[in-house]
């Protein structure tokens, strides 16, 4: 089958490569012979629609295979119009936290064959070797179609155990020099990167914790690729590709600090060294002295962690329950290690009161952060925060298109207020003397010193995320990223 992978350029200003849509081709390529791929990433391409459109049916695939945020769930739908016009017999799916978080609203859409469901390797397998087959998709499960007018959820999939048995991502269909080049869209989360050759990876899925507001793409399972195995990965993209740079995008690397270690350990012994940093947000309570003096020697120059709320009864009501006093010890220790430090919160949660979003702003003001990002609640569907929402009469009927944007407020603060109370965090986090200090003592900007400054005085004037313009060109592992 001829197959094609992307994703829509949208908003979002960073693009790391899709990791999610190359694990998919990868899996693929161990169990099925005869596949053609292509993987076009519209969105670190920054191409449009329309053009995207001419490229997809210029390939004439079988099968389109679209991944979406949930933000980005127009662009998906339009595309998937557009390539229903242009490619009547095309099969197109869509896959990633948009189906999974919605995948009703996605199925719904005549344009759309089929919404893959969390994890996507099984899934995606099964359903193309019954394609070979000519047999039913109803006893595969994480998918959701049509039969005769009918929407068929077979619910959610299992998920790989032993995340051993998946090959690297293919790595071959995309790119990386022009990744590497900052042409289109910043390839990495991390804005203020020390090297251009830069890649994202993840060493685990899943996550223990139960946060509210948070899409359950990859289950409530930690699950981890062994340390040799990712040895062996970054190996190859150290000595095959010239990458210098990682950053992990697991939603905790760290949950495993033994394993943590041995990882550090084997890049010493394998005598490679990249800069390293931890976008996505490390569990603040699991950092050792120890881990982090390895992580120090190991390349690690930046850390997020996500706090949330300095409120403890918002982090009991969220699930998020972070112990607040051991994380601001944490943050303190991993400053004066010389490691930077991100913070991530969040305002604007069910029922939260202003003197509850205040102590978050103090927690953050009190720390030695380097970098603190404000976000407005976005309660996407079907997680538990937007239920409990429901459940309490909320109208839900919300038009979720921005991160910084209030799609809804859950809170007892008026939403002028809650956008007053979120430029004023971030004003008085960074327009003082002891931040001003910390930000030119960590000095990462080697990359995006340009776009790193804008970026910290846009958020201090504004509260709202760096936008590049979009131009055009003549581009969550399984369907998840």
């Amino acid at each position: 089958m001829r197959i094609f992978f992307t994703r829509p350029d949208s908003q979002i200003p960073a693009a790391p490569v899709p990791l999610g849509m190359m694990s998919l081709a990868a899996y693929v390529r161990q169990h099925r012979t005869g596949d053609e791929f292509r993987l076009w990433d519209a969105r670190v391409h920054m191409t449009p629609n329309d053009q995207l459109v001419s490229m997809i049916a210029e390939f004439n695939p079988d099968i389109l295979c679209i991944t979406s945020f949930s933000l980005e769930s127009e662009l998906a739908h339009d595309l998937a119009g557009r390539v229903r016009k242009a490619l009547p017999n095309c099969k197109i799916y869509i896959g990633g936290p948009y189906p999974t978080s919605d995948a009703q609203t996605v199925i719904a859409d005549q344009n759309i064959d089929m919404a893959f469901i969390g994890e996507g390797e099984n899934s995606f397998l099964a359903v193309l070797n019954a394609l070979d087959s000519e047999s039913k998709f109803d006893d595969i499960k994480g998918l959701a179609f049509r039969r005769d007018g009918e929407i068929i959820n077979t619910g959610y999939p299992e998920m790989i155990g032993d995340l051993d048995e998946l090959p690297a991502p293919a790595w071959d269909l995309i790119d990386l020099e022009y990744y590497f080049s900052r042409q289109g869209k910043r390839a990495m989360m991390n804005k203020l990167q020390r090297s251009p050759r830069a890649v994202s990876i993840f060493t685990t899925r899943g996550c223990p914790y139960r946060c509210s507001y948070c899409h359950n793409v990859f289950g409530k399972k930690l699950r981890k690729r062994s340390p040799e195995k990712v040895i062996a990965e970054l190996k190859m993209l150290y000595d095959q590709y010239g990458v210098r740079e990682l950053e992990f995008l697991d939603d905790i690397f760290n949950l495993d600090m033994d394993r943590a270690s041995t990882i550090f350990d084997g890049l010493k012994k394998a005598g490679i060294h990249f800069h390293i940093t931890f976008p996505n947000g490390l569990r603040a309570e699991y950092l050792s002295d120890e881990l982090l003096a390895k992580f120090k020697q190991g390349g690690v120059y930046w850390i997020t962690v996500a706090i949330e709320s300095g409120s403890p009864r918002i982090q009991k009501a969220i699930h998020k329950n972070v112990d607040l006093v051991k994380a601001q010890a944490n943050i303190n220790k991993i400053s004066r290690m010389g490691i930077n430090c991100n913070g991530f919160f969040m305002m604007g949660f069910l029922n939260e009161t202003e003197e509850e979003i205040q102590q978050t702003i103090r927690f953050a003001l009190k720390s030695r952060l380097v970098i603190a990002s404000f976000f407005i609640l976005t309660p996407f569907p079907n997680t538990e925060i937007y239920n409990e929402a429901v459940t309490a009469g909320i109208d839900m009927h919300a038009h979720f298109s921005d991160y910084h944007d209030v799609s809804v407020n859950l809170s007892k603060v008026p939403t002028e207020r809650l956008w007053k109370l979120k430029r004023r965090a971030y004003r008085k986090f960074y327009f003082s003397p002891k931040r001003v200090w910390l930000i030119l003592r960590a000095n990462p900007f080697t990359v995006g010193l340009g776009e790193g400054v804008f970026y910290l005085l846009k958020m201090a004037f504004t509260g709202r995320e760096l936008k590049k313009a979009t131009s055009s060109e003549p581009s969550t592992a399984g369907v998840a990223q």
